[in-house]
Order: C-alpha cells, then structure tokens, then sequence
C-alpha cells in the first residue's frame, strides 16, 4: 500500500468472505428473507423509481416512515449507508486529533478503525475473565481519563452480552462525554430503549435494518438524538449516499415491522436452544440477547464444521461466535459438535 498512512501501515481491512455454498452462521445474518408481504412490496416499489433521478437528499419519507415507528418527530432521525457510515460521520464529526474514546472490550473492531482515522485514542475497557462487562469500570474509566466519547454496543457484538436500561442510564449520567448506543441487536433482546437517545443531550442512539429487519442487502442504518446532533451528522454525512431503492425499501419494512415478530421470536427460541445444548454438552457459551453465541471450544470442533461446510466466525484460537440460524441449519450444527 504506498500511499497509505505511515501511522495506518498496519491496520488491517474489516472482510468478511463472500459464501455461496453452505449453512452460512458467520455474520450475524437474518436465516430468512423479511416477510413475503414486505418482499412483494419491495418489489412493486421499484415501478416507481426514475432511475435518471437522484435520491431524495434529505429522505424526508424514510426518516418520517422511521419516526413514526418511534412516535417521535423526523428532525430526531437521518440515515445513512448502514449504521456503519453514521458511527463514522459521528468520529469525523465530533474528534480532534487526541482527544480519547472508550468503549468495552471486546466489541465491534471498526470502532478501533474510526478512532484512529481521525487521530484519536481509543482505550478499551476490558470484561472480567469470563468476558463480562461491569458498568462501575466503564464508570471509573470515565472519571480518570475524560473521554470525548463514549461506546456502548448492547447486545455487544461479539459477546451477546446486554446492558439493561438502568445501567446504560447510569454510565450516560455520569459524563459530559458524547455516549453512542449502538443499538444493531437490541431487536433480539428484552428491552429495546433505543429512544433513551430523546432524553439526554449527549447521547445517538443508533440502529441498522440488516439484522431483525433481515435485509443487510439494501444497506441501510440510522440514527436517533436530539435535533441538534441530527444536524451535525447531516452536516458531515455524503450527499446522496441513501439510494432512492434503499429508501424505498426501508419504509416498507419498517412500516411493517409488526409482520416480523414472528421471526424475531423464532430466532430469540432458536438461541435458547442452542445455548443450552452446547451447555448442556460441556461447551463454555455466553448467554446472549442478540441472533447469536458467543463460544469457545477446541478448534478441531470448527475444523468438523467446515468439513461439513458449516461456517461461523473465528476470531481466534478457540474464540468463536455462531449466528442463529434455521432449526434445520441448527440441527446440523448441533450434530455436528456433538
């Protein structure tokens, strides 16, 4: 890479392989297609797309289609290419040169990246050893080092572990800091308080359609706070970035969100099951509040998966995270690893 930053010489790209073949439980992937009314819908908005327009700039009828899932006002959403491209406006658009980000540990690597991007330091705040996270050193960590920013992932990706509301509240109340809630899995889990956001002068909440909403394919995230952090993210965010496909897309699904319970229900059954199978089989799994376990075991068991092309996430030897997938997909996994 010759051009690249001296200071980015080692940083290693986020991938995820392309698989065709399989039972594919490796990126936390919906194991169905959204329901077939919100399928069929999608298809007959493509009739109304003028593919020599640009997209609507502002996505005036998405944000308020998303609003209106929420009761709150348009002016507390945008949207954005995943929830990825939000959480990256917000570094660029909140973060000087070495100001310090916390977030816990082990959580979703890409908030590494964006801290070091713009020249900030990230300091994680590691789980106990059993990888569980204490809101009093989140808390304490807050106190010594001052952060301008604050990461909280619940369910945190890759562990599964949730934050109750209590305590998300706690860790907001005790800084000035910026506190983002990355909110991708809380679809999964007991409680979702995504609109905790409203409340707080310092907090986005930020949420994605590619998991509950199972349609990773369109791209689609956004975020809800206060009308003045909106602004800032509008300010920084790329124009055009939300195709108007995507914006279509994204108002059926989420108009129709009642359509997917059913699904979200069978998927939060499924991880019960396979949560205390593996337990129940000697395996050391986490209890988890989104569409997957986080496990670990011998990597000669995930050699036997991917003899039977069965695909999860390595993070490395012995540290493994499973997707939930179809009873049948989970069936064979079990047997597998019995």
């Amino acid at each position: 890479m010759k051009y690249m930053k001296k200071s980015f010489s080692s940083m290693k790209p986020y991938h995820s392989e392309l698989i065709l073949d399989g039972i594919i439980l490796n990126a936390n992937e919906s194991p169905v297609e959204p329901p077939k009314k919100v399928v069929e819908e999608i298809k007959n908005a493509l009739s109304a797309i003028e593919f020599n327009r640009y997209p609507d700039m502002d996505e005036k009828e998405l944000n308020l289609a998303i609003a209106k899932h929420y009761g709150i006002c348009k002016e507390n959403v945008t949207v954005g290419v995943g929830s990825d491209e939000l959480l990256d406006v917000m570094f660029r658009a909140t973060l000087e040169v070495g100001d310090t980000v916390l977030g816990f540990s082990p959580s979703f690597s890409m908030y590494q990246v964006f801290t070091e991007l713009v020249g900030a330091k990230y300091i994680p705040i590691y789980g106990d050893e059993n990888y569980i996270f204490h809101v009093e050193d989140m808390i304490e960590a807050i106190k010594e080092y001052t952060p301008k920013l604050v990461l909280i992932c619940s369910p945190n990706n890759p562990t599964g572990q949730y934050l109750n509301e209590r305590d998300v509240r706690r860790i907001i109340e005790s800084t000035h800091a910026l506190v983002a809630l990355d909110l991708a899995y809380i679809d999964f889990a007991i409680e979702d308080y995504t609109k905790i956001a409203l409340e707080y002068d310092n907090v986005i909440s930020f949420k994605t359609f590619s998991k509950a909403l199972a349609l990773p394919s369109i791209r689609l995230g956004y975020a809800i706070s206060n009308k003045d952090n909106i602004d800032m993210l509008n300010a920084i965010k790329a124009p055009y970035s939300v195709t108007t496909f995507t914006q279509l897309a994204g108002i059926v699904a989420i108009s129709n969100f009642d359509l997917y319970k059913d699904q979200i229900d069978s998927i939060k059954e499924e991880r019960e099951r396979i949560y205390h199978t593996l337990k129940d089989l000697g395996y050391k799994v986490y209890p988890s509040e989104a569409n997957f376990l986080y496990v670990l075991m011998d990597d000669s068991k995930n050699d036997a998966l991917l003899e039977n092309k069965i695909y999860i996430r390595k993070f490395r030897s012995g540290v493994y995270r499973i997707t939930i997938g179809k009873k049948e997909e989970n069936d064979k996994l079990l047997e597998v690893l019995k």
